[in-house]
């Protein structure tokens, strides 16, 4: 029976964007050639997932939080995003009560973000801070958004915890997930979401395996088959999986044992 595994990227198996050990690529590597899946499953946009990427090879890319779903080539299986005027009430909302956060979105092609009360864009090499006033270029926007992000510059937690109780008490359909210290907001998706629509998707029997390190991983522990996380994690996290680990390859060896 086809195997697939879900993985979470930051802290899992990769750290400001580069793989955290050889030996994960190469497990990557040898699940596929054995032919079973690899899918990254993220709260990341397609384009900060695509700064990992070139460094794994995968089958399947669940983003958003399972908003997104794109196979190798791009070809989007699955999509749904923000409606153009509630993320812009959201972020300015959020903006005029708390101007000192960060604040991102991304509108399918470019993300931008208001960093260190500076306007930007994400490139290859990170945040580039651009000419331009943030509201300005929300303002402008006509497309609907994927995904918008909300963070403290010094990652504490108490006003991202109330625009989260916020957003998911005056915005039906929308869904503030918290992802250690970043605040993401997407439609009403969830990574165990995403992965189940990628299996139901892909139409044929699957064991599906899935690892990840926070509490935004906790609803893909509970639709996989079989649910991984690290030594390292909260006792809380561990006691939602069945197993722990200390890298991604130790998974992918289970998932082959025996063949």
């Amino acid at each position: 029976m086809k195997k697939i595994l879900f993985s979470d990227i930051d802290g899992t198996i990769a750290k400001d964007n580069l793989p955290i050990t050889y030996k994960d690529q190469d497990a990557v590597k040898k699940l596929r050639a054995q032919g079973h899946y690899f899918s990254f499953c993220t709260g990341r946009n397609i384009q900060e997932t695509k700064l990992v990427t070139p460094h794994f090879e995968y089958d399947y890319l669940v983003l958003n939080n399972g908003a997104m779903i794109v196979d190798q080539n791009d070809q989007v299986l699955y999509r749904k995003q923000i409606k153009n005027e509630i993320a812009k009430e959201i972020l300015k909302e959020s903006y005029q009560k708390y101007s000192y956060l960060n604040y991102t979105f991304f509108d399918g092609q470019q993300t931008y973000g208001y960093i260190d009360q500076k306007t930007c864009i994400l490139t290859e090499n990170g945040y580039q801070e651009i000419e331009g006033d943030f509201l300005e270029i929300l303002d402008h926007t006509q497309d609907d958004i994927d995904i918008v992000c909300a963070f403290h510059p010094q990652e504490k937690l108490d006003e991202i915890l109330e625009i989260q109780k916020k957003v998911n008490q005056k915005y039906p359909g929308i869904h503030a997930t918290l992802n250690v210290v970043y605040l993401d907001i997407t439609v009403d998706c969830t990574k165990g979401s995403g992965l189940k629509t990628l299996c139901s998707l892909l139409n044929q029997e699957m064991i599906s395996y899935c690892i990840g390190d926070s509490y935004n991983d906790l609803d893909m522990f509970e639709k996989a088959d079989h649910a991984y996380t690290f030594n390292r994690v909260e006792k809380q996290i561990k006691e939602k999986t069945e197993k722990q680990v200390d890298y991604v390859y130790e998974v992918i060896n289970d998932m082959l044992e025996g063949e």
